[in-house]
């Protein structure tokens, strides 16, 4: 049970969270976007496709296709801007990070759209949605086992090699003589 005081205390604090929540970006035009972002996406302005609230905090939905996986927890991506371009970009994600929830976003097909929430104030990915169906193909490598065939024994060779060994002797006894 709480106490009178500590109440009072968290009164002042529950408006504040839900006063300054409207003082957050509710339009692409009115985020305030990190220096590192910039840095790393100067366009990132208009790949900017809605600002929601996700998981409590304030994200930034952008649409891409996926191009390709790096081995850094890095993927490569056509980003779409609201001229109807794309641009290639590589970003960062957490390897906890799903398509839906389901699926790791370095096993995607090549060219597949989705949905990306990025933060404001870093340039990585913290959640990916799609509406259409993941067909991942799993490459599968038969191991095939081959054997030898009999000729290339062991015998063979040394059964030749002894021949030649033997001519060899042949041919320096002819010469002594």
């Amino acid at each position: 049970m709480m106490s009178r005081s500590k109440w009072l205390w968290s009164v002042p604090a529950m408006l504040l969270a839900m006063f300054s929540s409207l003082a957050q970006a509710t339009d692409c035009s009115e985020v305030q976007w990190h220096s590192d972002v910039l840095a790393k996406y100067p366009e990132i302005a208009k790949a900017c496709q809605a600002v929601v609230m996700r998981d409590g905090e304030e994200r930034v939905e952008i649409k891409a296709d996926f191009v390709r996986a790096h081995p850094n927890h890095s993927i490569t991506l056509d980003v779409h801007e609201n001229d109807g371009t794309k641009e290639a970009v590589t970003v960062k994600f957490n390897r906890d990070v799903k398509l839906n929830d389901q699926v790791d976003l370095d096993r995607l097909p090549r060219g597949y759209e989705m949905t990306l929430y990025i933060p404001h104030d870093r340039f990585e990915i913290v959640h990916a949605t799609s509406d259409e169906p993941v067909e991942i193909i799993e490459e599968v490598v038969v191991a095939e086992v081959t054997y030898l065939p009999d000729t290339a024994s062991p015998w063979y060779l040394i059964g030749a090699l002894g021949s030649w060994l033997f001519a060899v002797a042949m041919v320096m006894r002819l010469r002594r003589r």
